[in-house]
């Protein structure tokens, strides 16, 4: 399957390291060439994942490509059956599918809430829907080759007039997903985290209701993508090394980008009026992972940094970053509580900790997350023989009514150098 329905012609070829050889057309050639999607080659898709899993160097370039291609089979397949009217649709939602991620930060999720807490805060959604309207290589590209910025803007926003556009990229079961748990399922090693790319797609169907939705010959494809998912939030994407990294990166950061106000770019970079300029300028080229990296080491050899900073670049560039102290963290089948025990203790053991190392606020960190697995309202449907469909999660034999709903991350964190003193202040606090 090469994901170009017949009457587009490809005009390119890329071989990936999961789909094969992916089929490029003449537009979507003109906007990986661009400066503002090359730089995507430079931002790992799974940021500090590296530190634990060392082969987990893949880019959000590469997963971009892939999930445009998955998009390809899918919407091909909708289209072959009737169900997306053209062609043009979906070459539209191919593009979609390949700029989807292209207002990440540098290290994406770890960068990403400095930018959510600003006063006007700016998200990745909004960075992209920023890029794709005002950067001038990405719009040109897109209006030369006649496709409507503003049309790609709303399936990335879910908002499209067509419903089933929406879900094919930002649905329970979509294109993103696929990719993304192949492509990091392989790059860490963690193999239960694979899932059946093609069974799921050879089964996915549209129900009445105009929803997609999966055969019932495909619920066993379909628990498996579920599992998958839940296997990687723990084993990958909140493993505890990989956060205490994360958390690190996120404070160097925040520290950077006021050491160096001074400078015309950093000054830019620190507020979202400055992040617009640079993207309508089309300067966003610079901005990845590289970039950071170079300046965390250019701060290493400068007088005016503080040595508490120093020592946080060097935990992160020499590998002695966050250790865990203690982790709570647990599956459960409703919302984390606001005023949740375990919380508040780790709260209370961290304040506890500082004060007898006499050390400062970034010595000990809590981090505290509540990450839906499954949500019950936007599960996938399942097709029976009947014709009718009903939620994955009330099947009679899906085993995804048996599985969590959420994960609760609940964890202390402490600076690598402190960990033993830290550890022997806890046995003597009764936690």
């Amino acid at each position: 399957m090469n994901g170009l329905p017949e009457g587009i012609r490809s005009v390119k070829r890329v071989y990936d390291e999961i789909h094969g050889y992916i089929e490029l057309t003449s537009p979507e050639v003109e906007i990986v060439d661009t400066p503002t999607f090359q730089r995507l080659r430079y931002i790992k898709q799974l940021a500090s994942a590296w530190y634990v899993y060392p082969g987990a160097t893949h880019t959000r370039f590469s997963h971009s490509l892939g999930v445009m291609h998955v998009m390809g089979i899918l919407a091909t397949k909708l289209y072959q059956e009737g169900f997306i009217s053209s062609r043009d649709d979906v070459q539209l939602l191919r593009i979609a599918a390949m700029l989807h991620d292209v207002g990440h930060t540098p290290f994406s999720h770890a960068i990403e809430p400095y930018y959510a807490n600003l006063d006007p805060p700016m998200t990745h959604e909004e960075l992209t829907r920023l890029i794709v309207l005002r950067d001038p290589y990405i719009r040109d590209a897109l209006e030369r080759n006649g496709f409507d910025p503003w049309s790609v803007v709303a399936i990335l926003e879910g908002r499209y007039r067509e419903p089933l556009f929406n879900q094919l990229l930002s649905g329970d079961l979509d294109v993103d997903r696929m990719d993304y748990l192949l492509r990091d399922a392989l790059h860490t090693g963690v193999i239960y985290g694979s899932i059946d790319v093609h069974r799921l797609i050879a089964t996915i169907m549209v129900d009445r209701e105009g929803s997609l939705a999966v055969a019932e010959k495909g619920l066993d494809a379909l628990e498996n993508f579920y599992l998958a998912r839940l296997h990687m939030y723990r084993a990958v994407y909140y493993h505890k090394s990989i956060v205490g990294y994360e958390l690190l990166l996120r404070m160097i950061y925040e520290r950077l980008m006021e050491l160096y106000r001074d400078r015309p770019t950093v000054a830019l970079l620190r507020t979202a009026q400055g992040v617009r300029r640079i993207v309508e300028e089309g300067r966003l080229y610079f901005w990845h992972d590289n970039w950071l990296l170079g300046l965390m080491v250019e701060a290493l050899e400068e007088d005016r940094v503080d040595e508490e900073t120093r020592e946080l670049i060097k935990a992160f560039l020499f590998r002695r970053g966050y250790k865990v102290l203690l982790d709570h963290s647990r599956f459960s089948d409703s919302e984390l509580d606001e005023d949740d025990e375990d919380v508040a203790r780790l709260y209370e053991i961290s304040r506890t900790l500082r004060l007898r190392m006499r050390a400062p606020a970034i010595a000990v960190t809590v981090f505290v997350d509540d990450i839906p697995i499954i949500t019950i309202e936007e599960a996938v449907r399942v097709i029976t023989k009947d014709g009718s469909s009903i939620s994955a999660y009330n099947h009679p034999r899906s085993l995804i009514r048996f599985m969590p709903r959420r994960l609760h991350v609940k964890r202390l964190y402490v600076l690598a150098a402190l960990h033993p003193t830290a550890s022997r202040i806890l046995s003597m606090i009764r936690v």
